[in-house]
């Protein structure tokens, strides 16, 4: 019995050393002072901006009469709203607006499916880049003379930095600063150690005919992580603007939470998957990138971390002492990388509070796990709009 636990113990220990030396590295790499520098430039492009929204009657016109307030010229870009299930009312307002609405006829209704719709709409347009922003993402007016200046400089693709527009329930709160350590870790973090930036789902940039070539290829619910990978395979590095912002609605109890993560693991799962068919090719390409991405689709989300490693140290208590002393080191270490990870302005009296909810958090992902197979095949909805927290779930 105690040899079995050994293996056991060591078949643990392994993709936890690894997963806590990743945080551990990037998150020192969030703290390396750099600044990324792009000349001006005289050169404006032509930008294709498309928000899929999917009964979003609540956010959209917010969100469109935001962005309207670019300063940059109008006539450089155009607003398509994939308008799903969205109330007469909305859409007139929306093409009062000046944005292009498409209703789409879904067989299978998914993000990839809305993206697609909006680039075969607008083929015989000529464009430069497409942006792709969600329904509820507010952004500021600097905001397209920023990403044209980064792609004049010759990114092809670009992630912007996504921040919490809400933080009026405990979990919206806690959601933001998840968006921040993922920030930290995934994009600040590798660009400043010379690796991609990872997606985030909106507020990216593609340059239009790589984009054109790769969505029809993309029918999956994780359409972020399916770019990711067509960007890998195509060595195009995606450049992280950390001044750059987009306003982001986080979720605000822990129903939805669960509902997106369950939709999130599924696509991470998935994609892990089909990278590891290509380990061979990615070692003997020297895809250094691409086997990053690897590790980082293999880590299960912080909060399973966070919970799992006490419980186990626990059971290695009852059953076997002498192990669970290095996996106290391991668990410290993991606090020391979220720590760094964690942007200053966070360090305050409402955080401390918030994260005594950190338990009803991880029994929400919990069961994100038990819908994984249903987050493959069925779009799941995040609803939008300001809400309570429900503490009935």
């Amino acid at each position: 019995m105690e040899f079995l636990l050994h293996i056991v113990e060591g078949i643990f220990f392994v993709p936890f050393i690894i997963w806590i030396i990743y945080f551990f590295v990037f998150s020192i790499g969030y703290r390396i002072p750099r600044k990324q520098r792009f000349k001006n430039t005289a050169l404006q492009h032509q930008f294709l901006v498309i928000f899929p929204a999917y009964k979003e009657d609540a956010v959209i016109v917010e969100s469109i009469r935001s962005f309207l307030k670019q300063d940059y010229p109008s006539s450089l870009y155009e607003i398509v709203v994939v308008a799903d299930s969205m109330q007469d009312d909305t859409n007139a307002a929306l093409g009062h607006l000046g944005a292009t609405v498409l209703i789409p006829k879904y067989e299978h209704r998914s993000k990839a499916a809305a993206l697609n719709l909006a680039i075969s709409a607008t083929q015989d347009k000529q464009f430069d880049a497409v942006v792709i922003l969600d329904a509820d993402n507010l952004v500021y007016p600097d905001f397209l003379q920023q990403v044209n200046r980064s792609f004049a400089s010759g990114c092809k693709a670009i992630q912007a930095h996504r921040i919490a527009k809400n933080a009026n329930t405990d979990t919206a709160y806690l959601d933001g600063i998840s968006e921040e350590i993922n920030n930290s870790i995934f994009r600040k973090g590798h660009v400043n150690l010379g690796l991609p930036a990872a997606l985030t789902g909106s507020g990216m940039l593609f340059e239009i005919n790589w984009f054109k070539q790769v969505m029809p290829k993309i029918s999956s619910m994780g359409e972020d992580k399916e770019l990711e990978y067509h960007l890998l395979l195509d060595g195009i590095f995606t450049t992280y603007l950390e001044e750059v912002y987009v306003l982001d609605e986080k979720v605000q109890n822990r129903k939805d939470l669960s509902n997106q993560r369950k939709r999130w693991i599924a696509a991470q799962i998935d994609t892990f998957l089909l990278t590891f068919k290509n380990i061979s090719t990615i070692f003997r390409t020297r895809n250094w990138s691409m086997l990053d991405k690897l590790v980082q689709w293999s880590i299960p989300p912080r909060i399973i971390l966070l919970g799992f490693i006490p419980l186990w140290i626990f059971i290695l208590y009852i059953l076997a002492p002498i192990l669970m002393y290095k996996w106290f080191v391991l668990y410290f270490l993991f606090l020391i990388a979220l720590c760094l990870a964690v942007p200053d302005r966070f360090y305050n009296k409402r955080t401390l509070i918030s994260f005594l909810k950190l338990p009803f958090i991880f029994m929400a992902i919990l069961r994100s796990f038990m819908g994984i197979k249903s987050g493959r095949t069925t779009f799941v909805h995040t609803p939008h709009g300001e809400k309570k927290e429900d503490y009935s779930n």
